[in-house]
């Protein structure tokens, strides 16, 4: 399970099912990458230097084909786990045994949780071996042991049930003293709460699964740390994570709002791309951080929760009304309703997806402008693209409908070609 930030988020986002990660924030259009709002395309004469297009092997294509249906296999199957925990009863068995393990509400939900959450993860166990571990070691992106992958799992767990409860438990006492209104309250506790997160995630989270650590000096560090003083962010922090203690490929991100604000690199980028390609990535991930595209992503997300939250209340509402019996549930404050929580949540999430990623694929967008108007390196941007999609057997020219729905960035061959000012 996701954690309840996490959860939050979800109305707006997150399905169950794997999609391709998101290594920025979405944000403002694309034209917004200047002062001005148009980028200097005539500074950025195409490059004469050959760039050869992204080899695509069979392999590669089978990687990402597994990837594209385990997304709408995981999503499906996640959803129906929910509501095999509900029709059977388990659910409602799992509160008897939390309320004969406390008789205190709080630790009552407590122990409800991790059993559910433990339930659920042993239901789709298959899935979850197969997506989260046996397909990356099958094509060589990862070398991580089977154990500590499984502690990676572990932590995952603590992290979401210290999380999600205290959240859960806001949620439920809303419920009792607004039944109807309750939306707007949680909304309006989301200000702090998403904040808190975005603040406290790089500090508090991020270094229990990973060790960061600033970038070694080097002429490396002295290149970035001159595109920074350029792009007017001199103390912005560049921090490396150890990444390959679990996977093989390569990435970069921006996440953090304020002094935990970061841009970071995985070791792995460091050890495989040149450094010309390495400062093209750094780039476009400063873009993330001068455009403000966490703060705007932040916006936009108390924006969909407006939407969102009062819709999921009433699809919620609605099947407590219809099968709140069958579960044996005694009314919508009942713990053994979390599934149907998750239920609605997950599948509002997986319908707003394409909308999702079509607002985040503008934003990558405005960041690799943002890149290519700071590098002013056409070609390190596009060899670094095609880096990216041999390195981690990314499809560079994926089915439309499937950009539609998955893609939290554009196709790296539209990446490509924009970089080379084809588009």
């Amino acid at each position: 399970m996701r954690t309840l930030l996490a959860l939050l988020l979800l109305l707006c986002c997150l399905p169950i099912g794997a999609a391709p990660p998101r290594m920025g924030m979405r944000s403002a259009p694309p034209e917004l990458v200047s002062p001005s709002g148009a980028l200097a395309r005539a500074s950025l004469g195409a490059s004469s230097e050959e760039v050869r297009p992204p080899v695509v092997t069979p392999a590669a294509r089978r990687y990402s084909q597994t990837r594209y249906l385990l997304y709408f296999a995981g999503t499906a199957y996640g959803l129906l786990a929910l509501w095999a925990l509900l029709t059977t009863g388990l659910s409602a068995r799992l509160r008897d045994l939390a309320e004969r393990l406390s008789q205190r509400r709080f630790l009552t939900l407590l122990w409800y949780y991790v059993l559910f959450t433990l339930a659920f993860w042993v239901i789709r166990l298959p899935l979850i071996l197969y997506s989260g571990y046996w397909l990356d070691h099958a094509y060589g992106l990862s070398h991580q042991s089977f154990g500590a992958w499984m502690g990676d799992v572990a932590k995952s767990h603590l992290v979401d049930v210290a999380t999600t409860v205290p959240v859960l438990w806001l949620v439920f006492w809303l419920m009792g003293r607004s039944p109807r209104r309750w939306p707007l309250g949680l909304w309006l506790a989301c200000i702090p709460l998403i904040a808190v997160g975005m603040f406290a995630s790089p500090l508090i989270v991020d270094p229990i699964f990973n060790k960061f650590t600033p970038m070694a000096p080097g002429p490396l560090k002295t290149r970035i740390e001159a595109l920074a003083a350029t792009a007017g962010i001199p103390d912005a922090p560049i921090l490396v994570a150890d990444k390959s203690r679990q996977t093989d490929e390569t990435n970069a991100y921006v996440n953090g709002v304020g002094t935990s604000a970061r841009i970071v690199l995985w070791d792995t980028t460091l050890k495989k791309m040149p450094p010309d390609q390495v400062v093209a990535i750094v780039g476009h991930e400063m873009g993330h951080y001068v455009l403000k595209h966490l703060y705007w992503g932040f916006l936009e997300t108390f924006a969909g929760l407006l939407i969102a939250l009062p819709l999921a209340r009433g699809c919620y509402d609605r099947l407590i009304a219809r099968w709140g019996d069958r579960w044996r549930l005694r009314d919508a404050r009942d713990y053994a309703a979390i599934p149907a929580i998750f239920l609605v949540v997950s599948a509002l999430s997986f319908f707003s997806e394409p909308i999702v990623n079509w607002q985040s694929r503008r934003v990558e967008h405005a960041a690799d402008a943002y890149g290519l108007q700071v590098t002013g390196d056409r070609a390190a941007m596009a060899r670094g693209f095609v880096s990216l999609s041999e390195q981690n057997l990314s499809d560079p020219n994926p089915p439309p409908f499937i950009k539609f729905w998955l893609f939290s960035h554009p196709p790296l061959q539209e990446r490509i070609d924009f970089a080379l000012g084809k588009k």
